[in-house]
């Protein structure tokens, strides 16, 4: 599926079944937001979605932190949150 215009701030519509974030993931989700986190508590950017291109925010990212990176706070004040359903691991040939 092609990924729509960008019109504001990407975030994947649902969260992919293989997110990081699922309660059954068994990667330490911990050392993976410590890679991305500030000394404030919060984070200097958001995670993207394995099944996106670059920029669309992970659902599950969104979910758990949407109020905590400087681009969610300001695309939600300002109404600019673009739900996109981009999957470009379906489009690629499995060889």
């Amino acid at each position: 599926m092609a990924r729509p215009k960008r019109t504001g701030f990407q975030v994947q519509a649902k969260q992919c079944e293989t997110c990081i974030y699922r309660k059954d993931s068994p990667l330490d989700i911990k050392q993976l937001e410590a890679a991305i986190a500030d000394r404030f508590g919060g984070f200097t950017k958001h995670r993207a979605c394995h099944h996106a291109d670059a920029g669309v925010c992970c659902r599950g990212f969104w979910n758990r932190h949407r109020n905590h990176f400087p681009a969610g706070q300001i695309a939600q004040r300002l109404g600019m949150v673009q739900f996109v359903t981009v999957d470009i691991l379906k489009t690629k040939a499995v060889r």
